[in-house]
């Protein structure tokens, strides 16, 4: 753990929906593996990083999903585009 974890503790994490309940957007990506879900971009949550103590790494997600991801991100907190 290194940077802002360590610092605060705490991490910004996006929730992720069971798969069917948001379509495809611009802020919402769909994600068949490693588990089908959707990522809404505007849904993001303030974790404390003990919560993820004992956690399970199910797989990595499809860079093409992580890149569609950052886009909608970028977006909802109405980031400069060109500048990251």
């Amino acid at each position: 753990m290194t940077g802002l974890e360590e610092a605060y503790g705490a991490v910004v994490a996006i929730v992720l929906h069971p798969s069917g309940r948001y379509p495809d957007t611009a802020m919402a990506v769909v994600i068949g593996d490693p588990i089908p879900c959707t990522a809404v971009a505007v849904n993001l949550q303030q974790l404390r990083v003990t919560r993820f103590d004992g956690a399970k790494l199910l797989g990595e997600v499809d860079p093409a999903a992580m890149a569609r991801i950052d886009q909608a991100l970028r977006a909802a907190l109405d980031l400069d585009l060109g500048t990251w």
